[in-house]
């Protein structure tokens, strides 16, 4: 039994008794819960009559893209987990008894306020299945068709009561417009479905009239490509010219009350939506430049960093819609303001104080022994533990919690995106990575002295080292000449030279590293008729490579050499990417010490790597 708490119920009977006014549920719940009497004086039929009144009101309606943990139309206002992890929601459909959902039942016939009879109905209808899910070994709780058809009803009367000069009201009233519209889909009521849609297109029109136009997508979202909804030549005409409105108000520069270029795009996005599906693609090319020559006029009036997010916005849409020239006109200027954005970034250092007597010791123990010994340790010890890596970034994202939450943009030269690094929590292994590369870039100034000390104690002639390097079979004969020569000219400074010769080498050295885990570098070009090698970005992802070689051995040369989220050194130098910095004597020192790590790492079994090298 269900039993409405007396005030409670007095409450109820004040506003069924007057004229219909809108409602918020929230407020209204917050009303009613304030007459409510101490919980610990309810027995359980005043409990559930609190739950069938107020609690009805605190479900939430879902979008049309989350149906929720329930998979329904109501949703909770919050969810989380307990103590012992479980997943708790409230208001929690579950806990729903069957005798609230027949006292909803009973109210969406019994009330004359259409909001109230819109939400007992359609929580007896969606709540109702999930109890029925629930207890399948039980009788179920019968759920006629006249249950939704009520609810569709309702909310097509209740749209009617807002105030389409309060936002959120007339936001609502769309919402629902368009359960309305999918509740008679859903019992498919042919009849109930044109009165909704008539419904939907003449509150659009009313409000269009009375200048209420601020919420133009909503009916969009209504009508568009919705299965069980037709519309006739006749409204999608009205529907794109709606759009097309839109889209002249937003774009307008003159109109800086209304001027809103995002809009803009969002409205020639939907034109061209409509204008694929009635094959004239034009139009929607057509409203695509219309709003991006709005944005790209506002560009130039912002500052260079905005100016190009927005820029490679719009060069995307250009090149996939075919306009080439409008696309290289947008590149342009995204490079012409270039230079801004660089100056526009600020340097964040963090300061590091080693004694000189800290670093001899240092030095001394990383070069002890033998040229191989020192050289083992240096390619080992420059480099980095993924796992340590990541408890790096979990620690730094705990002490800034807004900056894991952010996307890391990386740029390069020209000012365009090569990467994007998302949340902490939605891309670890691309903050792992950075966070690797920002490791490179840290330990140059090591590197650069553990190198030195190492040439002056054991390897003071170039040979010497080239000899130490061509004992490991991973640098096979046919590339000893170009090997031997850039190794001279590291020697000698030539670090441009150095850098382009010894980095294919340092490619040479991975594939020798794939053939030696049994996996061949080759693959088959279908295209061209014949076989080709396969690159460095795909040989590091290898799954064998992956599998065989040593986790930090992988992440170090993806950072440094193939991952645009990390320096992309191969790809930079192999396609005249790279400037001035890439060839300087700090990266040439990570080539010689790629190569080191390639001798080091590349023919012990993975389960002794660490251990031997360390020793």
């Amino acid at each position: 039994m269900v039993r409405v708490p007396l005030a409670v119920a007095r409450r109820l009977s004040e506003l069924e008794a007057n004229t219909p006014k809108w409602l918020d549920e929230m407020s209204w719940a917050a009303e009613l819960e304030a007459l409510m009497p101490a919980p610990a004086s309810l027995d359980e039929d005043e409990r559930r009559g609190c739950i069938g009144e107020i609690v009805a009101h605190r479900f939430m309606p879902a979008t049309s893209s989350e149906r929720g943990p329930w998979d329904a139309y109501f949703g909770p206002v919050s969810s989380g987990t307990d103590s012992n992890g479980n997943e708790v929601h409230f208001p929690d459909a579950r806990q729903i008894e069957a005798e609230v959902i027949e006292y909803w039942k009973f109210r969406a016939g019994q009330t004359p306020h259409p909001l109230l009879r819109a939400r007992y109905a359609d929580l007896a209808w969606e709540i109702g299945r999930i109890w029925n899910r629930a207890h399948a070994d039980q009788a179920p709780i019968a759920l006629p068709r006249e249950l939704a058809q009520r609810a569709a009803c309702a909310y097509l009367d209740g749209a009617l009561m807002a105030d389409a000069s309060v936002p959120l009201q007339l936001f609502k009233a769309w919402r629902f417009l368009d359960r309305a519209v999918g509740l008679a889909i859903s019992v498919k009521d042919s009849a109930l479905i044109e009165r909704a849609k008539q419904a939907a297109f003449e509150f659009n029109r009313v409000n269009r009239a009375a200048g209420f136009v601020d919420q133009w997508w909503l009916i969009d979202d209504l009508v568009f490509d919705r299965k069980g909804l037709t519309l006739t030549d006749a409204e999608q005409a009205e529907m794109v010219s709606w759009l097309n409105d839109a889209l002249n108000t937003c774009s307008d520069l003159t109109d800086q009350k209304r001027f809103e270029p995002h809009l803009a795009l969002q409205a020639a996005d939907r034109i061209g939506r409509w204008a694929a599906k009635a094959k004239r693609p034009e139009l929607g090319v057509a409203a695509l430049k219309q709003a991006a020559g709005a944005f790209e006029t506002f560009a130039k009036q912002t500052n260079a960093m905005t100016a190009t997010a927005w820029l490679e916005d719009l060069s995307i849409r250009y090149r996939q819609h075919n306009l080439a020239e409008d696309a290289s006109r947008v590149d342009a200027e995204i490079i012409a303001r270039s230079e801004e954005v660089l100056q526009s970034m600020r340097l964040t250092s963090v300061p590091m104080s080693v004694t000189e007597e800290e670093m001899e010791q240092w030095l001394e123990e990383l070069t002890a022994e033998s040229l191989k010994q020192a050289a083992g340790r240096i390619a080992f010890h420059l480099t980095t533990d993924p796992d340590e890596l990541r408890k790096q970034v979990e620690a730094n994202a705990a002490n800034a919690p807004l900056h894991a939450h952010i996307e890391i943009t990386i740029t390069d030269d020209r000012g365009f995106t090569t990467a994007t690094i998302g949340s902490v929590k939605e891309d670890m292994p691309g903050r792992v990575l950075n966070a690797a590369a920002t490791y490179i870039g840290g330990s140059s100034a090591w590197l650069h002295r553990a190198l030195l000390r190492m040439k002056e104690r054991w390897s003071p002639e170039a040979s010497m080292l080239f000899a130490l390097l061509v004992e490991s079979p991973l640098f096979p004969v046919d590339g000893h000449g170009l090997l031997r020569a850039g190794i001279e000219a590291w020697y000698s400074g030539d670090h441009v030279k150095a850098v382009h010769v010894l980095v294919p080498q340092v490619e040479a050295g991975l594939r020798e590293m794939l053939r030696a885990y049994d996996e061949s570098p080759m693959r088959h070009n279908a295209h061209e008729g014949g076989f080709e090698t396969i690159g460095m970005g795909t040989l590091l992802v290898n799954r064998t490579f992956r599998a065989r070689a040593h986790p930090r051995f992988g992440l170090h040369m993806r950072a440094l050499y193939t991952s645009p989220k990390g320096l992309n050194l191969r790809n930079r130098v192999a396609h005249g990417l790279a400037n001035a910095d890439a060839f300087g004597v700090g990266m040439a020192n990570w080539v010689i010490h790629s190569l080191l790590a390639i001798r080091t790492f590349g023919h012990l079994d993975l389960d002794k790597q660490t251990s031997e090298v360390e020793a």
